[in-house]
């Protein structure tokens, strides 16, 4: 159980942490606010796959073979696809 509140506060600081990015995008003019945008983005996308993949360990430790595979699975969909998207 303690390993699902510390990736609770994991998510509370990448919660945080995307607003004050996404506040810095919208009204800090410039390339600083671009790239607090981006960031911000980087955050957003992150963190549920963190979050997947903690879940996932967690899952294979304590011997829960199915919701470990559906995560290896999942997390095998998004790098597919991100290899897919790199290629010309």
């Amino acid at each position: 159980m303690n390993d699902l509140r510390r990736l609770a506060s994991l998510m509370q600081i990448a919660l945080v942490a995307a607003f004050a990015m996404a506040l810095g995008g919208a009204f800090i003019p410039g390339q600083t606010g671009t790239i607090f945008g981006g960031i911000c983005i980087g955050i957003l996308i992150g963190a549920p796959i963190v979050r997947v993949a903690w879940l996932t360990i967690d899952w294979a430790r304590i011997g829960d073979r199915r919701f470990a595979l559906l995560g290896m699975a999942l997390l095998m969909v998004l790098a597919t696809g991100a290899v897919i998207s790199f290629v010309k």
